[in-house]
């Protein structure tokens, strides 16, 4: 009798993982073997989202739905409608209880490994098929921040695992030539970060190449406000053999995605932080400091991104809560463009 994995710590995860828990759970448990600062948490396995999917039925019905469109779904109003279907058909379906007990269980001892009850979390998708060197689905797929409780716990994972087919996916992985079926999804659940700051840092410059630079991209609360291009971040060079900060660029930053009692909410940035450095000096290169031992270890340019603990002191209060190899440096865009590209790609 072969016993699935529906549940693995992340610490107990490696890149040889992937195809178990797609590349951002591997790459947080990398992380973690490399004694990074990574909050901990752990990965619904994508054995999970196949058993949730076939004692579902859900796979003949989307491919009944498909035979619709000889072709694939083309036009924006054929990916909306595609996109309705399968994300209905996700919700209405139960996850197993086996799955469901396994979650629950999981995330009661990590409420307990904090001594919190009904601990925040952070609850993103782990597609294997992200980050390939042809094609890069960052920002494809669903997160959410500052779960709490098992039931918004459980709805949130059927979320991630229903944006496996957004309409903005199903376009992206037909123009790259992939099949709209065939790719399985992971979740991953962590500790929530109280984030004063947070962003991107990449261990190359991404506009130029240049290998002896570090920039580092930020803004207040969380980082979804930088990844989402809805500010003009701080921007910081740090030279990779000095760890000096040889440029700033402060920002007037208008808005913030900040952390509420449960979930986030994007707000106005109080006009006294406003035009403020997001980041200590100290902070700066401190994150620098541990990119370069991340990049290091792994043996390529990275993505990395970062949050800053409002309620932990230096340096204990800088975590990584995701990393992805940059597969196309001199290609490479910071976090407004990309996202941008996305926006116009739709």
């Amino acid at each position: 009798m072969v016993i699935k994995e529906f549940i693995v710590w992340l610490d107990e995860l490696g890149k040889e993982d992937t195809p178990l828990v797609g590349s951002k759970n591997a790459n947080l448990g990398e992380m973690l073997r490399k004694e990074m600062p990574v909050p901990m948490g752990f990965a619904v396995t994508t054995e999970a989202y196949n058993e949730f999917v076939s004692q579902g039925g859900i796979i003949p019905e989307i491919e009944q739905f498909l035979a619709k469109f000889p072709q694939g779904p083309q036009t924006p109003r054929e990916l909306r409608e595609t996109s309705e279907f399968i994300e209905k058909l996700h919700m209405q379906k139960e996850l197993p209880q086996v799955i469901q007990k396994a979650i629950i269980n999981a995330y009661n001892k990590l409420g307990k490994r904090y001594k919190l009850t009904d601990v925040a979390v952070a609850v993103r998708s782990s597609a294997v098929a992200e980050d390939l060197p042809t094609a890069s689905f960052a920002g494809q797929y669903d997160s959410y921040l500052n779960i709490r409780g098992k039931d918004e716990l459980l709805n949130k994972i059927k979320r991630c695992f229903a944006s496996l087919f957004t309409d903005r996916s199903i376009f992206y992985r037909t123009k790259n030539n992939l099949p709209i079926l065939g790719i399985s999804m992971s979740v991953v659940v962590q500790k929530m970060v109280e984030a004063r700051s947070a962003g991107v840092v990449f261990s190359v410059h991404p506009g130029t190449g240049d290998e002896t630079k570090i920039l580092l991209e930020g803004n207040w609360g969380t980082g979804e406000s930088v990844v989402q291009g809805l500010v003009v971040p701080d921007i910081f060079v740090i030279d990779k053999d000095s760890l000096t900060c040889v440029e700033k660029q402060i920002n007037p930053k208008l808005k913030q995605v900040a952390i509420e009692k449960t979930g986030t909410q994007e707000q106005d940035i109080p006009a006294n932080k406003q035009t403020c450095q997001c980041l200590d000096d100290e902070e700066i290169i401190k994150i620098a400091e541990l990119v370069k031992v991340v990049e290091k270890a792994y043996g390529v340019p990275l993505d990395i991104e970062w949050a800053i603990d409002q309620k932990i002191t230096f340096p204990d209060n800088i975590f990584f809560v995701q990393a992805r190899p940059i597969t196309k440096i001199a290609e490479k865009k910071d976090a407004i463009d990309r996202i941008l590209d996305i926006m116009q790609s739709r």
